[in-house]
C-alpha cells in the first residue's frame, strides 16, 4: 500500500479538477488491487502475533489504510481538501511504525 501512497502526491498536484478526479479513480483502482495481498498480510500477522499490542497495531495499520483510501475518494469527489490526504497518510505511517515496534518487541 505504501508504494502506491508514495505516488499519490503527484496525482493530487493535478490542477484540473476533472483530470485529478479521473487520475484518483485510476489510482484507487490500483489501491484496490493491492488491497487483497495487503489484507492477507495483515491477517497472517494477526494470526501469528503473540501479544495484544501486535494485534492492535496490525488492526490500526489496516484501519489507517482504509481511511487513506476513503479520503482519496472524498478528494476525488471534491468533498474534502487535499490536505486531508496528508493527515490520513501521517496516521498510516505512524501506525506502520507502531506495528514495527510491536513486532520487534515480540522477537524471542
Amino acid at each position: 500500500m505504501g508504494v502506491e501512497y508514495r505516488q499519490t502526491p503527484e496525482i493530487l498536484r493535478t490542477e484540473d479538477q476533472e483530470q485529478r478526479r479521473a487520475r484518483l479513480e485510476e489510482h484507487r483502482a490500483r489501491l484496490r488491487d493491492a488491497f487483497g495481498p495487503f489484507r492477507h498480510t495483515c491477517q497472517v500477522a494477526t494470526v501469528h502475533a503473540r501479544s495484544s499490542e501486535a494485534i492492535d497495531a496490525c488492526d490500526h495499520v489496516f484501519a489507517a489504510s482504509r481511511t487513506v483510501y476513503m479520503t482519496l475518494g472524498d478528494i476525488a469527489e471534491g468533498a474534502t481538501d487535499v490536505s486531508a490526504f496528508h493527515v490520513a497518510l501521517d496516521h498510516y505511517w505512524t501506525a506502520v511504525h507502531e506495528l514495527g515496534k510491536a513486532v520487534r518487541l515480540e522477537e524471542p
